[in-house]
C-alpha cells in the first residue's frame, strides 16, 4: 500500500510543488495534471488525494500514513469525498449528466469537519463541449474545500476557459531508468523483455507493462524474423499475414514502417548517392503502399484484414527483391 500513497520517483519535482505550496497556504482549488498517458498521472492524483485527505496534519507529514480511517476508507474506492469521473462503459465521452451529478456532489457538506472534497477527471480531454461548459461554474466558484484534479495529455486540447481556471502542474517523463526500474517492481520477465517493452513505450511505464502482458515484445521479435525469412520464401505470406492478426494489426504495420526506415538510413549512411536512389527507391514505395492500407484499414469501409496483410506483405517480399536485384521487375 505504501506505493500508492506516494508518488513515483520521476513525479518528485510535481510533488515538491504541491507539498511548497501547502506550506504557504498556497493550494489551488483546481490543478490541471498534465503528462503523457501511462506515466503515471492517475496515481499521482490519487497519491495527492490521499495525502489531502489524511487525518495527520499536512504540516507534518510528506504523504499520507495509510493507517487513519480516511486513509482506509480511499484505499478501499470508497471514500464519500472523493468523486472521479471517468467515460462511461461502451463510451468515450465524459457527459453532461456527469458534470451535473459533479455539480451535485461538490455542493453537499463533507463526511469530515473542515476536510477537502475531491473532484477527480480523467481525462478531462474526454468531456464532450456541454460537459466541459457545465464545469466551468463550479470551477469559477468551488464551495468549502473542494479540489479538482484534471488529468490531462501535454497535448489536449482544453477549453481555453477550463486551462485558465486551472493551475497548471505538469508531471515529469520517467526516463528509460526509471520505466526500467517500475517494470522490474511489476512484472516477472527477464530483463531483455522488459528494455524491449520500455523502448515500445517511451516514457510510458503502465504501457509498457500492458504491452509485456500481452506478448507484444515477444511477438514482434517473431514477427521480425517472419518478415526477413520471407525474402528466402523460408516463410510464406498467407502464414505470415495469419500470424500477424494475432495482435491487433497496427502494431504489425508499425514494424513493417520502422525496418523499412532502418533500410532506407542504412542506404544513407553507407552508399554513394547513386545507391541510395537506386536501393532506396523500392522501400519507399513500400512505404506509400503501406500508408494506403493502414488509412483502409483505418477507415469505415471494413476491407479485408487478412486480405490486406497478405497485400502488404507481398510489397513487403517484392520490395526485399528489388533491393538484391534493381533491375528485376516487380511481383
Amino acid at each position: 500500500m505504501t506505493d500508492q500513497l506516494r508518488p513515483y520517483s520521476w513525479q518528485q519535482p510535481a510533488w515538491d510543488q504541491i507539498l511548497q505550496q501547502s506550506r504557504n497556504d498556497r493550494l489551488a482549488h483546481a490543478y490541471l495534471l498534465s503528462g503523457i498517458a501511462g506515466s503515471g498521472r492517475r496515481h499521482f492524483a490519487a497519491a495527492l488525494s490521499s495525502w489531502l485527505l489524511c487525518e495527520q496534519a499536512l504540516a507534518t507529514r510528506t504523504q499520507a500514513c495509510g493507517t487513519c480511517r480516511q486513509c482506509l476508507l480511499f484505499a478501499s474506492g470508497n471514500h464519500p469525498d472523493v468523486l472521479e469521473i471517468v467515460p462511461e462503459e461502451n463510451s468515450a465521452a465524459i457527459k453532461i449528466d456527469q458534470i451535473r451529478r459533479l455539480a451535485e456532489f461538490v455542493n453537499q457538506t463533507s463526511n469530515q469537519q473542515n476536510a477537502w472534497q475531491l473532484v477527480i477527471i480523467n481525462p478531462a480531454a474526454a468531456m464532450a463541449a456541454a460537459a466541459a461548459n457545465s464545469l466551468l461554474k463550479s470551477l469559477e466558484e468551488p464551495p468549502g474545500k473542494t479540489l479538482f484534479l484534471l488529468i490531462s495529455d501535454t497535448s489536449s486540447q482544453l477549453l481555453p476557459t477550463l486551462r485558465s481556471r486551472c493551475q497548471p502542474l505538469p508531471l515529469p517523463v520517467p526516463t528509460l531508468a526509471d520505466t526500467m526500474s517500475w517494470l522490474q517492481q511489476h512484472s516477472a520477465a527477464g530483463t531483455a523483455e522488459l528494455a524491449r517493452a520500455a523502448a515500445l513505450a517511451p516514457g510510458q511505464p503502465y504501457h509498457a507493462l500492458d504491452l509485456l502482458e500481452q506478448g507484444i515484445p515477444d511477438w514482434r521479435e517473431l514477427l521480425r524474423e517472419k518478415l526477413t525469412a520471407l525474402a528466402d520464401r523460408q516463410e510464406n505470406v498467407t502464414a505470415v499475414a495469419r500470424f500477424c492478426e494475432k495482435q491487433p494489426y497496427q502494431y504489425a504495420i508499425k514494424l513493417m514502417l520502422e525496418m523499412s526506415s532502418e533500410r532506407i538510413r542504412q542506404f544513407a549512411t553507407q552508399g554513394s548517392a547513386h545507391d541510395v536512389n537506386r536501393l532506396s527507391h523500392p522501400w519507399f514505395r513500400f512505404q506509400r503502399e503501406l500508408q494506403t492500407v493502414n488509412r483502409q484499414l483505418q477507415s469505415t469501409a471494413n476491407p479485408n484484414l487478412l486480405m490486406s496483410l497478405e497485400h502488404i506483405l507481398t510489397c513487403w517480399q517484392d520490395a526485399i527483391w528489388k533491393e538484391s536485384d534493381p533491375n528485376s521487375s516487380s511481383a
